[in-house]
């Protein structure tokens, strides 16, 4: 196609996934409501996260709340940090964190994407779908998270809040009645020679302490530092590509 010799490679990547959204979003019209095929969703645990919440059956997924708001106290919330380096430069970091399929994203060992949910077109991306939206507020994410090789599967589901290019700041909370209650911040610091320092901060609390005090740090720090891995590694695809 003539697209495919004279378009630069960033052009045709929002031409896809506008037409996918454009298309997602008539399809979804046509339906009414538009629901989630729990058929469509691998991992057991998040069809029964979803089914459990009755979020197969709704009709506008604004309904979806996430559990942090303006205002929160942070006090009331526990604090995790993590920092990261990255071996390529801010603004190759920055798009690749943008830009990334999710469902290369989180395709690991430990972390395994279910579905995606954009609340601003009330429409729904299966892990099958060929193209994903960008990254974009109003964004619920389901994910499964495997402990100890699969033995205990635990789903999660969050919502993105915040996106703010001139800080380098992504934002995200769980949705309200996760079993984890809090927001997670991603900020990206040029730190010279072509290097990135990423600085990811938790704020999580929930109705138990063990989990708070014990599992919830010691799970964190492996499903995150998986996730960054696994951005290095794309980050250095992109700049080779």
């Amino acid at each position: 196609m003539l697209s495919d010799l004279f378009l630069p490679r960033n052009i045709k990547k929002y031409l896809i996934s506008s037409f996918l959204i454009f298309e997602i979003a008539l399809q979804c019209i046509s339906q009414s409501p538009c629901s989630i095929n729990l058929k469509e969703i691998r991992q057991r645990k998040v069809r029964r996260y979803i089914s459990f919440r009755g979020i197969d059956q709704m009709q506008n997924f604004n309904l979806l709340r996430p559990s942090w708001k303006k205002g929160t106290d942070i006090s009331d919330f526990h604090l995790n940090e993590k920092v990261f380096f990255l071996k390529n430069s801010l603004p190759d970091v920055w798009e690749t964190y943008r830009d990334i399929n999710p469902s290369e994203t989180w395709n690991h060992h430990s972390i395994r994407l279910g579905l995606l949910i954009s609340k601003c077109t009330n429409s729904v991306t299966y892990t099958m779908n060929p193209v994903f939206p960008e990254i974009d507020t109003g964004q619920v994410y389901f994910l499964n998270l495997r402990l100890i090789k699969g033995i205990f599967n635990i789903p999660v589901a969050f919502e993105i809040t915040n996106i703010d290019f001139s800080q380098q700041l992504m934002e995200f909370s769980y949705i309200e009645n996760n079993k984890s209650l809090g927001k997670q911040s991603i900020r990206f610091f040029d730190n010279g020679d072509g290097e990135t320092r990423i600085v990811h901060q938790s704020y999580f609390r929930s109705g138990s302490n063990f989990r708070d005090n014990f599992l919830y740090p010691l799970f964190h720090k492996k499903f995150i530092r998986e996730f960054h891995r696994n951005m290095q590694r794309n980050s250095n695809k992109s700049k080779v590509a």
